[in-house]
């Protein structure tokens, strides 16, 4: 079985997959009710640029890699492993550790400049 497929044209569901394990294994609950106030959100030990800088990269990490799956073209096999693997750990950390934390950032961080050349490689190479 040739298992290069995976990682250069299912990338968005390889990471949607890995998205939604680790989100079944996290059980991190943001959102309750309290009884003084109503329906609340717990802000307790979170950072708002953190916050911002991780779900908004696995949102453009899905939409980068949706767009690359519809115009079917293949990703560097590479930068695809060592993507994926990051944003593994990404995971990992978060469910061990605390999301919000700085590793989560700064592992983010590189998981963006990995993905960002990922998407240059890929526009870059006539399909």
């Amino acid at each position: 079985m040739n298992w290069k497929w995976i990682f250069e044209k299912g990338m968005f569901w390889v990471l949607i997959l890995t998205f939604f394990i680790g989100n079944y294994f996290s059980g991190l609950e943001l959102r309750g009710v309290n009884k003084t106030g109503g329906w609340t959100f717990d802000q307790s030990n979170h950072w708002i640029i953190n916050g911002f800088v991780v779900f908004a990269s696995w949102l453009f990490f899905f939409t980068g890699y949706g767009i690359i799956a519809l115009t079917r073209r293949k990703t560097d096999l590479n930068l695809s492993i060592a993507h994926l693997v990051i944003f593994i750990l990404t995971l990992i950390i978060g469910i061990v550790k605390d999301l919000f934390g700085i590793e989560i950032l700064i592992i983010s961080l590189i998981s963006i400049i990995v993905f960002g050349l990922n998407i240059y490689r890929t526009i870059k190479t006539k399909p």
